[in-house]
């Protein structure tokens, strides 16, 4: 090897180090045939006693929206601190509407999988779902809105759950609040209030925003208490072992061996390849054979009538099998059934099998649906509720802050007889804005 230039040396070092870099990375993730499922458990804290400063009681109650969340590679970013919010999770922030965000989940690039969690109805509850990672997809992140509020929510971005080329079994992170960076509310309930130019988003401590208005703003203390935590627990790991393909489709049955040297129903299958035929010949042998010899030991014209005796002959000839089957023996004849069978040819062979096993079944399955109808009719069916259409909205019940409207309908036909109950009576959504208020209103 011959020796490195002076001038080259740099080069030559820079591209080790890239190299070993490389390398050392591709050494700590997973494989990228491996896969995990993972359950998410998000707890929240957000109780008057952890957090008694404007802690919101009512219209709304202190609550939490749905949880969103995707899987990942490392080109996406759900949000990112001290970067501008996308429009989709402006929207989310401010309004808990995932409709952008679920639109861009399937076109971004990078994204593995997309999965949603119910929404929490109070400050303090919990709501999990679970979701899928492989080793080229292992970081999740996830966020919530934090109802009420100008444009805050809770979550996290680009958790990797592959540490050193393994999965975690489980882990727990705590979360603080997040401001998207969209509003310039300072408590929950502020009037909207766009963020012109936007603004990045960034972390709510107990002391920034250093502002004695803030709903968060907490001097006396060191940090804030924990207002949420996200636990990741591993359910299932995965890993590819074998493709199949549909080559073993396309190889031709031989069919069967013959035996008749007891009379029963003695077939050996010697191809590999029809376990399926073997084991539903084998049953039906099993259960016709206590039946076949409870039946020879009398004469078969003297059977009753309400006897229905099958036996099974099965032989071979050069070119065809014959299947007889004698279904059912009158007092004074005996009318066999006589079908040929292509040798080699799989379905019918089930189908003669099937249709002789379940024979039986047929006449008691006709029975219960004949019970089944007469006690149908005589039995009267049950009455479902009926109600009106819904009444027009009511007035907003405030004209300056938010109020509330209403509209109603009517019971027309009551339910009987175990039908299904009545739907609500009463609808009622919010109205009403800040915005419609005298100036003075605000000067508090």
């Amino acid at each position: 090897m011959g020796r490195i230039g002076r001038a080259a040396w740099p080069w030559f070092c820079a591209v080790m180090v890239a190299l070993a870099g490389r390398a050392a990375a591709a050494g700590d993730g997973c494989p990228a045939a491996k896969l995990a499922a993972y359950e998410v458990v998000l707890h929240t804290f957000w109780s008057r006693e952890s957090f008694p400063k404007h802690y919101p009681d009512w219209r709304p109650a202190a609550q939490f929206s749905k949880l969103i969340g995707r899987s990942h590679d490392k080109r996406y970013s759900l949000f990112r601190l001290g970067q501008k919010s996308s429009e989709g999770v402006k929207t989310f922030a401010e309004t808990g509407k995932s409709d952008i965000l679920d639109g861009q989940g399937q076109l971004d690039g990078g994204v593995y999988d997309e999965f949603t969690a119910p929404s929490i109805a109070a400050g303090v509850g919990r709501t999990e779902t679970r979701f899928f990672v492989d080793g080229n997809h292992s970081k999740v992140s996830l966020m919530s809105r934090i109802v009420p509020s100008p444009d805050w929510f809770i979550g996290i971005d680009g958790f990797d759950l592959c540490v050193n080329g393994n999965w975690l079994d489980s882990i727990t992170v705590e979360v603080d609040p997040i401001d998207a960076g969209t509003d310039n509310g300072f408590t929950f309930t502020a009037p909207n209030w766009p963020t012109d130019p936007q603004g990045e988003a960034y972390r709510i401590t107990a002391h920034y925003p250093a502002h004695p208005a803030g709903s968060f703003f907490y001097p006396n203390l060191k940090r804030l208490p924990p207002i949420a935590t996200f636990q990741f627990i591993k359910l299932r790991e995965y890993e590819l072992s074998e493709e199949f393909t549909h080559e073993e489709d396309d190889r031709r049955y031989e069919v069967l061996k013959m035996d008749r040297s007891d009379g029963a129903n003695a077939i050996d299958v010697f191809n590999g390849n029809n376990n399926d035929i073997q084991t539903a010949i084998e049953e039906e042998r099993e259960e016709r054979e206590p039946h076949d010899k409870s039946t020879s030991k009398r004469p078969t014209p003297a059977a009753p009538r309400s006897t229905a005796a099958y036996r099974n002959f099965y032989y071979t000839t050069d070119d065809r099998m014959t299947n007889m089957i004698n279904q059912r023996f009158n007092e004074s004849t005996a009318t066999p059934m006589a079908s040929v069978l292509p040798k080699g040819n799989k379905n019918a062979i089930m189908h003669s099998i099937a249709d002789s096993y379940l024979s039986h079944k047929d006449r008691k399955r006709k029975k219960y649906d004949k019970l089944k109808k007469t006690y149908q009719k005589k039995s009267r069916a049950g009455r479902d509720c009926r109600v009106s259409s819904w009444s027009q909205w009511s007035p907003c019940s405030k004209s300056c802050g938010i109020g509330e409207m209403q509209r109603r309908r009517e019971v027309t036909r009551r339910a009987r007889r175990g039908g299904r109950l009545c739907p609500p009576l009463v609808e009622t959504k919010w109205c009403g804005s800040a915005r419609s208020c005298n100036k003075q209103y605000f000067n508090w």
